[in-house]
């Protein structure tokens, strides 16, 4: 039995790596002497991704005018960072392949992590922050861990599925009692195995408790609020049925008040079913 979340890690029996892509995308940004086209020549050898950064582009949520056709124009247009974002997101859904689905649907799983991500867009792009895309990929990350305690003990899982049912308690409190740790302290280990920002793993960590001070605070607190928006509307599953309380602390944190529920839910609904068969890649 794993005693912390990184050694549940390193002992995993199949650990998820990120699709090589990523690490190339990266390498080339943190290059100063590339140039967008060279990211863009990076990306392009990837004929499946290209495909599906191009679908985003051109969906509604940019709302572009005119067709982006190329990645070079997708990256003039979007940005560099924020196409990274959304390729690194778009390969963290095949990143978990063949994993038996015994406690949840990967299609649900996925479905979820997608609502999270879309929320978590719309809810910084309501607050004026300067690259939802990022909060995209955040919301994506947030409930990679369960997957690796899933996989790795079943029927640990088995127990905490059952608990959280027949107690009427929310599956993460179940994981700190039977485990010592939850699923967002095994998503945070696992991002740094995967070299990932340290606000992504902290915000990963942290997604169940909002309201702690940290640097990133507003940021885990968006990324909490999306996950809320996601389980309310019961956008997939993760495997825990239910909601979190939304204490008023949060919006604070986030800086929108309570009375932006009815706005952000319609947003987020409209969003979710325009783009979802664009976001999602269906399990092979």
């Amino acid at each position: 039995m794993s005693s912390s979340p990184q050694e549940l890690i390193e002992g995993s029996v199949r650990l998820s790596s990120l699709p090589e892509i990523y690490f190339k995308i990266n390498d080339v940004i943190n290059d100063p002497e590339s140039s967008f086209g060279d990211v863009a020549d990076v990306i392009s050898n990837d004929t499946s991704l290209s495909f599906r950064l191009l679908q985003i582009v051109n969906s509604s949520f940019y709302n572009f005018p005119s067709p982006i056709d190329t990645i070079s124009h997708a990256i003039s247009i979007v940005g560099t960072k924020q196409l990274r974002d959304l390729a690194l997101a778009t390969s963290v859904l095949t990143a978990f392949e063949g994993i038996p689905e015994d406690f949840v649907s990967m299609k649900s799983f996925w479905k979820h992590s997608v609502g999270c991500g879309i929320a978590a867009w719309i809810v910084a792009l309501n607050c004026r922050e300067s690259n939802p895309e990022w909060y995209y990929l955040a919301g994506i990350l947030h409930d990679v861990g369960r997957l690796i305690i899933f996989e790795n003990h079943p029927e640990k899982a088995e127990m905490i599925v059952e608990q959280s049912l027949s107690q009427n308690r929310l599956m993460f409190e179940v994981e700190r009692e039977i485990l010592g740790f939850d699923h967002g302290e095994v998503g945070a280990a696992l991002l740094d195995s995967w070299n990932l920002p340290l606000n992504l793993q902290e915000i990963t960590g942290s997604h169940h408790r909002p309201l702690n001070e940290s640097k990133h605070a507003r940021e885990t607190a968006i990324v909490s609020l999306a996950d809320m928006f996601s389980k309310s509307m019961v956008l997939g599953t993760s495997g825990d049925r239910l909601v979190p309380q939304l204490k008023p602390e949060i919006w604070g944190k986030v800086g929108m008040d309570v009375g932006s529920i009815a706005l952000l839910w319609n947003q987020i609904e409209t969003q979710f079913n325009e783009t979802i068969d664009i976001f999602i890649v269906d399990p092979k």
